[in-house]
């Protein structure tokens, strides 16, 4: 969870002025990691949620040519695990055939 700069500081103010840590997260319901590691950099990092291995554009061209493949064989062609082409398609919007009848 991402807490606004100002929260951040107001915090950081009660612990200046005397406040303990522990006292400080029971107050503004946070965790005493939380507050230690603010005191150490107040700053907020930005989320790094880019794809790093699978390309859009290589993904959707494997889909084009093989419909029918596992995930496990998609991986294998491009170079990763399973579970990153698994979310690799829920982000393209991509969902996993389910028979509708059993045989």
């Amino acid at each position: 969870m991402t807490y606004p700069i100002i929260l951040r500081k107001k915090v950081l103010k009660s612990i200046d002025q005397g406040m303990s840590i522990r006292t400080a997260a029971k107050l503004y319901e946070l965790s005493p990691t939380t507050i230690a590691n603010w005191k150490k950099d107040i700053t907020i990092k930005p989320a790094n949620r880019s794809p790093r291995k699978i390309s859009d554009a290589v993904l959707k061209q494997d889909i084009a040519d093989y419909p029918d493949a596992y995930y496990y064989e998609r991986a294998a062609r491009l170079g990763c695990s399973k579970s990153g082409i698994e979310v690799a398609m829920k982000r393209l919007g991509y969902t996993r055939k389910k028979k509708s009848k059993t045989s």
